[in-house]
């Protein structure tokens, strides 16, 4: 039984972490043709028509029966919409416009940091010499990949760190708050509730900003278009947020939040490399192996909560 429920988990740390880690690729060609409100709008519109789907067909039941009486974790459960992908995205999109790719990487690596942090001081979390050396170890390997890069550049407003900086506490609050949803509520109800609010939000912002139906036609006029909408919206989006949301059923939400994060990091910097021809070098694969050795040691502390 504990062997079926590890290799669950594991399957769970790979969806997410594959599909955080390639989605840049997508975004990137998506950018090209669209503002970046128009993409948040397209893709979690689409993940929610998913979810709505899957609702009327009865294939994902929300029971709302399950909201009365537990105020508390109701409200949990609306926060982690309201911080990712809602704050979260808003937060990374103008905090990585107002500062260098070099700064943003540092900001989004203290994430695991910064859940440990709040669940300590905001739900009582415990911490162990474990953990807090797994998440010191993966930073440390972000930032030595990052700080001895060619590209390395300390540009950048202060405006955009303040940004980058509540960016960050929004991640970790999402993880904590799915946490405590989880709880309550399964993953398909978490995920189908951040779905609808990041659709009804980003739509709103992207018809005040004057995009209209252009959001969503576009897509039909290019399919290359409609490919890296339906990876964003369906794998990235929808099924890896799903995972994760489950993910955090099972494991501390610091822990699973190192993880996911650090091996979308090596993934989506594989990817850059391969793909996209980005620069690499021995700071990369020293800095990529740091990361990896604060992700097993991580692995290892999850297999005693499991």
């Amino acid at each position: 039984m504990r062997d079926n429920k590890l290799l669950f988990t594991i399957f769970l740390i790979a969806m997410v972490s594959i599909g955080w880690g390639v989605a840049f690729l997508s975004l990137a060609i998506l950018l090209k043709h669209m503002a970046p409100m128009q993409v948040l709008a397209a893709r979690w519109s689409l993940t929610a028509l998913l979810f709505l789907c899957l609702i009327l067909f009865g294939k994902v039941r929300i029971d709302l029966s399950s909201f009365k009486g537990n105020g508390r974790d109701a409200l949990f459960l609306f926060l982690a919409g309201l911080f990712e992908p809602c704050a979260y995205s808003i937060l990374e999109a103008y905090g990585i416009k107002m500062t260098s790719a070099s700064i943003s990487a540092i900001f989004v690596a203290t994430i695991p940091c910064m859940t440990l942090i709040l669940g300590i001081v905001l739900f009582k979390n415990k911490a162990d010499a474990k953990l807090v050396a797994s998440l010191l170890i993966t930073f440390v390997g972000v930032v030595f990949a990052t700080f001895f890069s060619p590209a390395f550049s300390v540009g950048g407003t202060r405006i955009g760190m303040v940004i980058m900086f509540f960016g960050v506490i929004a991640a970790s609050m999402y993880s904590l708050s799915s946490k405590r949803a989880s709880s309550r509520f399964d993953a398909a109800t978490v995920t189908a509730v951040m779905a609808f609010e990041g659709a009804i939000l980003f739509n709103i912002i992207a018809f005040c900003q004057g995009h209209r139906l252009e959001t969503f036609t576009i897509f039909f006029t290019d399919w290359t278009l409609m490919i890296n909408l339906l990876f964003l919206g369906v794998f990235c989006a929808f099924a890896s947020y799903w995972c994760y949301n489950r993910l955090l059923h099972y494991a501390d939400a610091a822990l699973a939040n190192n993880i996911v994060s650090s091996l979308s990091t090596v993934i989506g910097v594989a990817a850059g490399v391969i793909v996209l021809g980005d620069f690499w070098g021995w700071y990369t694969i020293v800095g990529l192996a740091i990361t990896l050795a604060g992700v097993w040691l991580s692995t290892m502390r999850m297999k005693e909560d499991l």
